[in-house]
């Protein structure tokens, strides 16, 4: 197992290249009705899960950390 650092705009930049990629891949697979190139890109969705899932728990994250700090009352 691999551990990298990024900062929040390399995630952010990282996450959105692979959904780009991802999305483009599935739509030349139905667009060509071609089952074959989503088993030749297994590897990048696994990868993609997983940038996903540590996407979603930082946003979880950052969700409980605001409801927590006070609200400002002009």
């Amino acid at each position: 197992m691999k551990t990298i650092t990024l900062t929040d705009e390399q995630f952010d930049n990282l996450f959105y290249y692979l959904d780009e990629k991802v999305n483009q891949i599935v739509d030349t697979s139905v667009d060509y009705q071609d089952s074959e190139l989503l088993e030749d890109f297994e590897d990048l969705f696994e990868v993609y899960d997983v940038i996903g899932e540590v996407k979603n728990k930082y946003e979880k994250k950052l969700e409980k950390a605001r409801a927590k700090q006070p609200k400002a009352e002009w």
